[in-house]
Formats: structure tokens, C-alpha cells, sequence
């Protein structure tokens, strides 16, 4: 008798949870959250739509995944540069609409974007990572906008006096300190492809060294000898060997992702260094000329 009542409980609550899903993913999907803008980091179906086109036309030679990465990032530039359009790699809407994608039908706002249910990527982990050290969120930091995402951003909004439906838009993202706008795509991109240097270049480094490789690149750009943009520094030919290898291309792991942020936050392990390599592997007879001032893990780092 009271297994017969444990079970028939379980299914009551199953149901509960059965339905309160379906009332939640009907009005928020994947498709609905996407953004009018895409670029190095999104992820998702537009993503593969555009891969899919730019491949038909001889564009893209990469696989259809729906990850935006380096080699989506440069078909997107060949094509802007055939057609007229600002040559910057991200397809926005006027990039869509030349490729003859509509977005408008796919997105809840043209203010900026909005992450919820189903959303993916490096701004729904930034998003769990603050409300976790703020003690919204008890999950892991993987990502994906799940109902653990969902209801850890209902409460903050609930204690923030914001609109309490769990869909991080522009106002949740400013109040969590997390830059909007056009501002947010370059952030996510420079997050992404300077740890995706730091995973190629770094992996298996002690954490500081990683940090330290991060910062050589910022100090790049910063300086009037290399380019002035991190994809710039990073691509430039024969700069980096993750570069040359293809390691470039690998995802990059939370530690990459963390030693990213702090180098673009500032943080130099490196003392200023511009150049680093690795004494037990190097073969040019140059670099041993710069001034070294001080070795991490096996790179010596230096002005």
C-alpha cells in the first residue's frame, strides 16, 4: 500500500515538473533568444545556417557544426569582402541579409541580445559564474541556459527590482556588470580567441603562466610595434605556433577561459613582456637576444 502511494506520488510530481517545463519552453526557445548579431563564440542553428550557405557558395571549407570559430570568422570576412559590406568577420544583419537569412522572425529584440532557456555559450557561463559567487546559482558552470540558469536569474532579478521572468535582457545583463550591445560581441570574441591562444599555447601550464601568455598578447597590442586588435597579434604570420599547428582551432577549456578574462582585466604575470617561448624547444637564435625577465613553468618571458 504505501509503495503504490510512493509511486503514485512520483508520478504526480513528474507531471508537475512535465508541466511546468512545457508552460516555461512555450514561449522560450532556442530559436527565440538567438541574436540579429553572430560572432567568434555563438553557437547554435543560425550558426549552422550561415556555415551551410557560405559553404554551398565556396566560402567555407570547414565542418557544419554550428560553432562559430576561426574558419567561420574568415569565410564571413571573404564574403563580406566580395559583396561590399564592412569586412569585420561578424555576421550581422546586414551580413544575414546579403547570405538571405531573416532574422527578424528569430528574435524577441532588436535592443541588444537576450539569453534564457536553451541559450548556449561564453555569456551564459559568465552569467553563472556571477550569480554563483553571489550565491543565486548551485549548479555547474557549463554554459548552457538550463532551469537552474533560469531560476537562479528569476531570484537575482526578484532581489534587484527587475522584471522577474528569468530572461537575462539588457537590463539583467547590466546589472549583473556584464557589457551589452555591440560592446558585448567584441567582449565574447576577444574572451574566446585570446583562450583559444591561451589553450593552444598554454595548455598544461601552471595556471599563472597561462595568464602570462594572455598578457604577452594584450601587451601586443598595446604596443606600437605589432597590431593593434587581438586577432591582429594573434594571427599575424608567424607569431604563435598554435597558430601554425592548427591548436589554435581546439576549444578551449575553463582555466583558458578564466586566464583570458584576467589578462584582458589586466592582470600581467609576465612583467610587461612581450615576447615568450620555450627554452628546451626554441630554434631561433634571435629571440634569445631579448632581455629575459623571468621564467614561469617552461617559458621564459621577455621584453
Amino acid at each position: 500500500m504505501n509503495v503504490n502511494k510512493a509511486i503514485i506520488g512520483l508520478l504526480i510530481a513528474l507531471m508537475i515538473i512535465s508541466t511546468s517545463l512545457a508552460v516555461f519552453t512555450s514561449y522560450i526557445t532556442p530559436e527565440s533568444v538567438e541574436a540579429a548579431s553572430y560572432s567568434w563564440g555563438s553557437e547554435g542553428s543560425t550558426v549552422r545556417e550561415i556555415q551551410t550557405k557560405l559553404k554551398q557558395w565556396g566560402y567555407y571549407n570547414g565542418n557544419v557544426d554550428g560553432k562559430y570559430g576561426y574558419n567561420t570568422w574568415l569565410a564571413v570576412r571573404k564574403f563580406q569582402e566580395k559583396n561590399g559590406l564592412k569586412v569585420d568577420g561578424i555576421a550581422g544583419p546586414a551580413t544575414l541579409s546579403k547570405i538571405g537569412i531573416n532574422t527578424a522572425a528569430r528574435t524577441g529584440s532588436s535592443s541588444g541580445k537576450v539569453y534564457s532557456w536553451g541559450a548556449r555559450g561564453e555569456t551564459v557561463r559568465e552569467i553563472q559564474r556571477r550569480l554563483k559567487s553571489w550565491g543565486y546559482y548551485k549548479g555547474n558552470i557549463d554554459g548552457i541556459y538550463g532551469y537552474g540558469t533560469w531560476s537562479a536569474v528569476r531570484y537575482f532579478q526578484q532581489k534587484n527590482g527587475l522584471k522577474a521572468d528569468g530572461v537575462t535582457g539588457r537590463a539583467t545583463l547590466q546589472a549583473l556588470g556584464i557589457p551589452t550591445g555591440q560592446s558585448q560581441s567584441s567582449w565574447e570574441r576577444n574572451v574566446y580567441i585570446l583562450a583559444a591562444a591561451i589553450h593552444g599555447e598554454a595548455r598544461g601550464e601552471p595556471y599563472e603562466g597561462k595568464v602570462a601568455v594572455g598578457a604577452v598578447i594584450m601587451n601586443r597590442v598595446r604596443h606600437s610595434s605589432f597590431p593593434n586588435t587581438i586577432a591582429g597579434v594573434i594571427y599575424q604570420p608567424g607569431a604563435f605556433d598554435a597558430v601554425a599547428d592548427g591548436q589554435i582551432n581546439l576549444t578551449p577549456d575553463d582555466s583558458a577561459f578564466k586566464a583570458a578574462r584576467d589578462a584582458l582585466n589586466g592582470w600581467d604575470p609576465s612583467g610587461g613582456a612581450i615576447y615568450y617561448w620555450n627554452p628546451a624547444t626554441a630554434t631561433s637564435s634571435w629571440i634569445w637576444s631579448r632581455p629575459i625577465i623571468k621564467q614561469i613553468g617552461k617559458h621564459v618571458f621577455a621584453k
